[in-house]
């Protein structure tokens, strides 16, 4: 019997080494198809890759009429762009200032993942911009509107049905009546500029663009948003609290932007938002509420501000019945988001970058101040709306500002075969025709500094912009808010806010260097925009 039982458990054991067997070579033979199935797979996949990298970027070299860059991912500055070592604003500068392209019209580059055209010759720059805007009315950076609802309505990304409509009725807005209208509000910021100002002592530091970026913010909070704050005297302030954070860029928001200028395709996969969700909360709730609010004021209270024309804009709406309210409603909440980050960060720039400029020539300075105190004596201790604007002098030093420090370095459009039109021709310019979709690029910052244009480029000059020589320079080298139908729908506003903090600054002080001043500043290369890396640390001086 125990024989018996260990013939029947040595066939058992038999079997089951027999199934594992079997089922080894099963399981190695699925795994070994696998393998090679993900490998075929995989190689195909590079295969295509490799196919598209090398038809891309081997682009310029089919057309000989242009002269081009080597073809690479950015132009071959692929790693520079990954550690943010650069950005493609100053990359495009460094391709608009060597020698080899100085007489080119045009010059081919490479984006992150096409070819793209820089356009170096002015006449070319005013078809893009205006002549044939028809060809070039969207931006090439765009935003998933289903992943990002509210950066993909904003008109600096929005498609051209959309910009169109927003711009023509938001356009009224920022009209010379409108803004004489708003400039009471601006005013009273600058009232409390000079008291924070006398609060301090008659001698001390400052960082700048802190204190400018405190001044745009309750610009903003009283002709954006419909209410008054006072974040000079409270910096904690939680609306100044959200505009700071616009302005904060981490190594992930970086590469969001750089998702969102050069591969808009992949924001919904990569996750790339213009902001940041608290940010999203916050608009929506202080629109939403500031708009309630005036509705319901009795007597239909003005205050001559953006909420107004939001409000008008909605109850037309609900006139006419031609547009979904809630939707119309996320579409401005869109524009009061790109105003509040065009506002708060592009004049408060400017104002900084004037204040340095102005502390490091104190002639300018006390030219300057000597035109402030004119008016403000006329003025009888006030300036007006029509006053403000007769400041000649201010206006140059700004312009002047705007020139060395434009606030974005290039303007990007995207070209499209208009319906029934020839192709686009360069002629007689180069022998090439656009194709469709194909990305342009107007380098602001290299014509900007442009010895052809711009005798002695990096001296600050405001005479430059004298009444006598600002008709003789050509307006498609100088281009701070672009130009033509897409140009700053806000730029008015701006100039009116950027005069009037440095007048409520200016009158009673002075600025000056001091020993944490950076004489030649840098700019920060995480940001799109041209702001200076550190800060700008000065010496505001009490004139006694």
């Amino acid at each position: 019997m125990t024989c018996q039982n260990k013939r029947q458990k040595s066939k058992t054991t038999s079997r089951l080494i027999t199934v594992q067997i079997h089922s080894f070579f099963v399981s190695e033979v699925k795994t070994s198809m696998f393998l090679t199935a993900f490998l075929t797979f995989f190689v195909i996949i590079c295969s295509i890759l490799s196919f598209l990298y090398h038809r891309n970027f081997n682009y310029w070299t089919r057309f000989k009429n242009v002269p081009s860059v080597p073809g690479r991912i950015f132009s071959g500055n692929v790693i520079d762009f990954l550690t943010f070592k650069t950005n493609f604003g100053f990359h495009l500068k460094t391709i608009y200032d060597d020698e080899k392209f100085t007489s080119a019209p045009v010059v081919g580059v490479y984006g992150l993942y096409k070819p793209c055209l820089l356009i170096r010759d002015p006449d070319i720059i005013k078809s893009v911009l205006i002549k044939d805007f028809d060809r070039f009315h969207d931006r090439f950076a765009k935003i998933d509107y289903h992943h990002d609802p509210l950066g993909g309505q904003m008109m600096l990304f929005a498609d051209y049905p959309l910009w169109k409509e927003m711009r023509t009725k938001l356009s009224p807005t920022f009209t010379s009546g409108k803004l004489k209208n708003m400039y009471p509000l601006i005013q009273q910021v600058g009232e409390n500029m000079v008291k924070f100002l006398d609060s301090k002592p008659s001698v001390f530091q400052v960082e700048v663009k802190d204190l400018c970026a405190r001044f745009t913010t309750d610009v903003i909070a009283t002709t954006v948003f419909g209410f008054q704050s006072n974040s000079l005297a409270n910096p904690a302030e939680d609306f100044y609290k959200q505009l700071r954070l616009l302005n904060y860029f981490t190594w992930r928001r970086s590469f969001d932007f750089i998702i969102v200028l050069f591969a808009s395709q992949l924001t919904r996969i990569m996750g790339a938002k213009i902001l940041y969700p608290e940010t999203e909360h916050f608009l929506r709730s202080a629109i939403t509420q500031a708009v309630r609010e005036r509705e319901a004021c009795i007597g239909g209270e003005k205050r001559n501000d953006i909420i107004d024309t939001f409000v008008k804009l909605k109850q037309e709406a609900e006139q006419r019945g031609e547009r979904n309210i809630e939707q119309l409603m996320e579409c401005l909440i869109a524009q009061a988001g790109i105003f509040m980050v065009g506002g708060f960060d592009t004049s408060s720039t400017t104002m900084s970058n004037a204040l340095l400029e102005l502390a490091k020539d104190t002639s300018v300075q006390k030219k300057l101040r000597e035109e402030i105190k004119e008016a403000f004596v006329e003025g009888n201790g006030e300036i007006s709306y029509e006053a403000l604007n007769k400041l000649t002098y201010l206006e140059m030093v700004i312009n002047e500002t705007l020139r060395l420090y434009p606030v974005l370095a290039v303007l990007e459009r995207q070209h499209a075969t208009a319906g029934g039109k020839e192709p686009y021709s360069l002629q007689p310019y180069c022998d090439f025709n656009l194709p469709d979709g194909m990305p342009v690029f107007i380098p602001v910052f290299g014509l900007h500094y442009d010895t052809k244009y711009w005798s002695n480029p990096k001296k600050f000059d405001p005479e430059r912009f004298s009444p006598e020589n600002k008709p003789l320079i050509n307006p498609m080298v100088y281009l701070p808010f672009g130009n033509g139908p897409h140009n700053c729908i806000g730029s008015r506003l701006a100039m009116m806010q950027v005069k009037a903090g440095l007048f409520y600054i200016l009158k009673d002080h002075f600025v000056r260097v001091c020993d944490r001043t950076e004489l030649e500043p840098t700019f920060d290369p995480k940001l799109n925009a041209l702001q200076v890396k550190g800060g700008i640390h000065l010496e505001i001086v009490k004139d006694e």
